[in-house]
């Protein structure tokens, strides 16, 4: 495939839209800041999907720490028929890439009926939720043409953490100092991101049997890079259309583990934090036991070089998945191109044909990779 229209090639274009974003926040970020401040709003509850709700999930510890109040986040079908109470002091939002997805416009169209002010925040000015919004905010990810996006992912990240930065210094819960070394942290992310990308590259090809054989993959993690490692799984998932399973590192160890043989693929991420990175460690180190093929998102030195793809630097946890997507986005992309060519079963190909249950009120919003 062309770079040009690949994930790679968007993935190599994050780190400079999301500096470009970090130098305009002020002018970008702006009118939802003012409707956060304005209104009195105690807290989020945001609605997303898919890579956005993962997108969301990474920036949610963030925006709790800096906004210093509650942070929802609900699916759009569960929002709509079972968790849509118990908003009256949070600012609800309505988050999509493409803007077209079916889900949060069903989502929008039922805030509207209960008389809601509606606010999305999207990746693109045409799209079809601008109709029914009353404020549209635009996170400036630029043009993105491959469905399995991964610039969109970071930038949306890297968005909400500026919205949650600059509500907090206008209302006067950080100072300036303060301020400015997390904006430094967050450029330091991006220096960070694109060394990541190199050194998972060469990981894939020193192990490169592991990623490719591999039929199953686990992602384990917690807090914030939870978040990375659900990203991982769905991307996995989407393009080499394998089984992938996400769960909370402890979690993993109560029952997950045990259909879990020496031929599954095993990514755990470390959040490089006093917490809990010993623990995701240790288990790590002892699931070489079960299996070889274990890869380890880390710095820790418990960890040998066959299985960690490290950095030379390291960010506050709650900032590291702003390079630590990179890692499990990037594997994605090298397995898939090694492997299926992001080819599902002929039977998943009928279906989508089909478009009995469509999830996108357009059909040309993305490279069709799949020929469907």
């Amino acid at each position: 495939m062309n770079e040009e229209v690949s994930m790679m090639y968007y993935i190599k274009e994050t780190p400079q839209i999301i500096l470009k974003n970090i130098d305009r926040r002020k002018e970008i970020t702006k009118n939802l800041v003012d409707e956060y401040i304005n209104k009195d709003h105690e807290g989020l509850t945001i609605i997303a999907c898919g890579s956005s709700y993962n997108a969301c999930m990474a920036a949610r510890y963030f925006l709790m720490k800096y906004l210093r109040a509650d942070i929802k986040l609900i699916n759009p079908f569960t929002f709509i028929h079972h968790e849509h109470h118990f908003r009256e002091k949070t600012m609800t939002i309505n988050v999509s890439q493409s803007g077209c997805s079916t889900n949060i416009i069903d989502c929008i169209l039922f805030e509207k009926a209960l008389g809601e002010r509606v606010i999305s925040v999207v990746g693109r000015d045409d799209c079809d939720v601008k109709e029914y919004s009353d404020l549209m905010v635009n996170w400036q990810v630029g043009e993105e043409k491959i469905g399995y996006v991964t610039k969109g992912v970071v930038s949306l990240v890297a968005y909400l953490m500026l919205f949650g930065l600059e509500v907090a210094l206008k209302k006067g819960t950080i100072g300036q100092d303060e301020y400015e070394n997390i904006l430094n942290d967050m450029k330091k992310a991006m220096l960070i991101h694109p060394q990541i990308v190199v050194n998972t590259i060469k990981m894939f090809e020193k192990n490169k049997n592991w990623f490719i054989s591999s039929e199953r993959v686990y992602s384990i993690s917690s807090g914030p890079n939870l978040a990375t490692a659900a990203e991982g799984s769905l991307k996995i998932a989407e393009t080499s259309c394998i089984s992938c399973l996400t769960y909370e590192a402890e979690e993993y160890l109560h029952g997950p583990i045990y259909p879990v043989d020496p031929n599954v693929l095993m990514i755990f991420i470390d959040n490089n934090d006093d917490q809990s990175s010993q623990r995701i460690i240790d288990i790590a180190k002892a699931h070489m036991i079960v299996s070889e093929r274990n890869i380890v998102i880390t710095n820790s030195q418990e960890i040998d070089d066959n299985h960690a793809i490290r950095t030379s630097g390291e960010t506050h946890p709650l900032i590291s998945p702003l390079y630590k997507l990179a890692a499990v986005e990037t594997i994605a992309y090298l397995r898939t191109e090694c492997t299926n060519k992001y080819k599902p079963h002929e039977s998943i190909i009928n279906f989508e044909r089909e478009n009995a249950v469509a999830t996108k009120s357009r059909d040309d919003l993305i490279i069709d990779l799949q020929g469907l």
